[in-house]
């Protein structure tokens, strides 16, 4: 088995002669333009790749200009992997770019490709899904972006058996704060890191998922809070190997090669970054349009009686110098900005990247991951995103017989995890502090198979 890094939260797995690549980001920008490769991406072999998986939609894993970079003969040729998700929308979208063969996996099964090599799909949330591999005796737990409950580590562990390498993100990949980290984030993930390495103990982990940079004016602040390589060296974690981009590992190499990598993204972290201009405004007009259409279908989706319980909200668009006022159950309008409606504006952006937000279903969403805006009350709860991240992901469609079948087959598959949320959840003993609660998983029964 040989796995190859390619970029970000790609690389391939090969294994006699079976290849299976993951999630290709090759070149461009991604989220509105948000975020960009932090190292060159490493040149693809499409010739000697057989499978290719894409574990959700966000773009920096379903990234179109690098699907689209590829010729024909090979689309037609690859065999595109996806979770059965209960959507059928990525599957058609994948279609749509010209590769005619989607396979879709079945969730928590091990499921025979070709040559010994056996894969394994589940899901995390509402779109989000993880990758096991299993070929000549070795066992990879690709995690990539999933958020996953302690307890549902122990039943992934339990269905995939020993792991030998882990693969996960290890910084944040979303709005963090008002030019502060005030949602704790840094230690949230520098600790969820930590916990997968010791639950899982893997003879090795391969920290990714995370080698971008912020590269807009609106949101590359946050480049000063981003994890680097070499804070996740220090915690001292056994078993530790990143790998740069064209870097390949065998079984028996252990961690050999991880210092150099670190250099080498380091040099890539140091150097000046070419950090694009705030984007061109979008006529007002135009917003408003984009807006009450978006704001039309959700009310079409989930019906008005259910809409009015969103609070209305208020966004000040500081390219223009206006503020668009937000009622779901009604529309929005603009409005002149006022020191005083500025200042009870709960959003700050730039007209485009609030045209963005509700262009497209999923726009909001990549709002956040990209960071491009300010939350003056981000502390309450706004349920309009809910909503939003619905209709983008479908993973609550009951529009049909045969449709609502298929979601409650997709649920099912996650009843686990669902359940694993709610416990959760569930307040216990509200003055638990961290080093208690690290405690508790590391008094967990079993953290993997014998």
């Amino acid at each position: 088995m040989k796995i190859r890094f390619v970029s970000h939260a790609s690389f391939s797995v090969q294994s006699r002669a079976t290849t299976v690549l993951c999630d290709p980001w090759l070149m461009g920008k991604a989220f509105n333009r948000g975020w960009a490769l932090l190292s060159p991406a490493a040149p693809v072999a499409w010739d000697e790749v057989d499978y290719v998986w894409i574990s959700h939609q966000h773009p920096d894993h379903l990234h179109f200009p690098t699907l689209k970079s590829t010729g024909i003969r090979q689309r037609k040729r690859l065999t595109m992997l996806y979770q059965k998700h209960a959507s059928t929308r990525i599957p058609k979208v994948l279609q749509g770019l010209g590769y005619p063969t989607v396979r879709e996996l079945s969730l928590n099964k091990w499921i025979p490709l070709r040559d010994g090599f056996e894969v394994m799909c589940g899901s995390a949330g509402s779109m989000d899904s993880w990758l096991a591999v299993r070929a000549d005796g070795t066992t990879i737990l690709n995690l990539n972006d999933c958020m996953i409950e302690l307890r549902q580590l122990a039943h992934i562990g339990r269905l995939v058996g020993k792991i030998n390498v882990l693969l996960t993100q290890f910084s944040f990949a979303t709005w963090i704060g008002n030019r502060s980290d005030e949602l704790g984030e840094l230690g949230n993930k520098l600790r969820e890191f930590s916990e997968r390495v010791l639950f899982f103990t893997p003879d090795v982990t391969i920290p990714f998922a995370s080698f971008i940079y912020f590269c807009n004016q609106e949101n590359c602040w946050m480049n000063d809070f981003a994890i680097t390589p070499r804070r996740i060296a220090d915690l001292g974690l056994p078993g530790i190997r990143f790998m740069y981009p064209g870097d390949e590992w065998r079984p028996n190499e252990g961690t050999s090669g991880s210092i150099k990598a670190i250099d080498k993204y380091m040099a890539d972290i140091a150097k000046p970054k070419i950090i694009d201009p705030t984007p061109l405004p979008i006529s007002l007009e135009t917003l408003q349009r984009t807006v009450d259409r978006t704001l039309r279908a959700v009310r079409s989706r989930f019906g008005s009686l259910l809409i009015k319980r969103i609070k209305p909200f208020s966004i000040y668009l500081h390219d223009v110098d206006k503020v668009l006022f937000v009622n779901p159950p009604a529309g929005c309008t603009v409005h002149p900005a006022t020191e005083e409606a500025r200042y009870a504006a709960r959003y700050t952006m730039c007209s485009q990247v609030a045209w963005y937000a509700f262009a497209y279903s999923w726009g909001w969403s990549a709002m956040e991951v990209s960071g491009m805006y300010f939350d003056r009350r981000w502390r309450e709860p706004n349920p309009l995103p809910f909503y939003l991240n619905v209709l983008s992901t479908e993973f609550l469609n009951f529009g049909s017989i045969r449709q609502a079948q298929r979601t409650l087959l997709f649920l099912w598959a996650k009843r686990h995890e669902i359940f694993n949320r709610v416990w959760g959840r569930i307040p216990r003993n509200p003055s638990a502090t961290a080093g208690e609660l690290d405690q508790r998983t590391a008094a967990l029964p079993s953290r993997r198979p014998a």
